[in-house]
């Protein structure tokens, strides 16, 4: 029995989504809570490999269950396996030929910036400190040009281990209310890195620092990954 899983995370404690050798991830904890659950291992897949630090509001993974069960109980159950940062929001059955990445059409990620000369402690997990004024409708003018179909190399890593790095942005916005303010980035696919060398180019001109038209050719500032969300995935 495949279903397909809704989760929400904070990244702060772990070492990103992929299973590693060396370190925690969200994977590891999952599958772990999955196992003690069914007695017996169940592997998953994520439809996005967030790295260290960066949290999830609606992550998906897949999963084949040993035997049915029912998705109430289900959800109730591994929720009370799990460590408080980690919840499963949702439980689907789907297809035994669906693969939560391969299927999915596109992914939204939202950067999160607490804009106020003091930091605050509620937001400090989930926001970037960026103490200085940001102009939000300047930044949200200079990442239209982001829109479309256009090669991220810029905002990428030197080497990436793709075969391409295009990708199509369907939109980009920048939002402020109150003291935060939202960069909401949705494509059919993002590179490593990418939002967060966006959202890093975004602030500089937010502060004055980069001409709005000099974002392809200086995008050389990586936004911490806390202030990173993976918030939702389309299928």
């Amino acid at each position: 029995m495949r279903v397909l899983l809704t989760l929400q995370y904070l990244g702060t404690r772990y070492a990103g989504w992929q299973s590693q050798t060396n370190a925690t991830a969200i994977q590891d904890v999952v599958e772990a809570a999955l196992a003690k659950m069914f007695g017996t291992p169940v592997r998953i897949e994520g439809a996005g490999r967030t790295d260290a630090g960066v949290h999830a509001r609606g992550q998906r993974t897949h999963a084949d269950l040993p035997f049915a069960i029912e998705p109430r109980g289900f959800r109730q159950g591994i929720n009370n396996l799990l460590p408080h940062d980690i919840r499963v929001t949702k439980i689907e059955p789907v297809a035994d030929d669906f693969h939560c990445r391969f299927a999915a059409k596109s992914k939204s990620y939202v950067y999160r910036i607490w804009n106020d000369e003091i930091a605050d402690v509620f937001a400090d997990q989930t926001h970037a400190h960026v103490p200085q004024p940001l102009d939000a409708a300047r930044m949200h003018g200079a990442a239209q040009v982001l829109a479309g179909h256009h090669d991220f190399a810029a905002f990428t890593v030197i080497s990436p281990e793709v075969s391409s790095t295009e990708r199509t942005i369907t939109s980009i916005d920048v939002i402020h209310e109150g003291n935060a303010i939202a960069i909401t980035v949705t494509a059919d696919g993002f590179l490593r890195y990418m939002v967060r060398r966006i959202a890093g180019s975004l602030i500089e001109i937010g502060r004055g620092k980069l001409a709005p038209d000099a974002i392809w050719t200086e995008a050389r500032w990586t936004a911490p990954a806390k202030g990173l969300t993976l918030w939702e995935v389309n299928y």
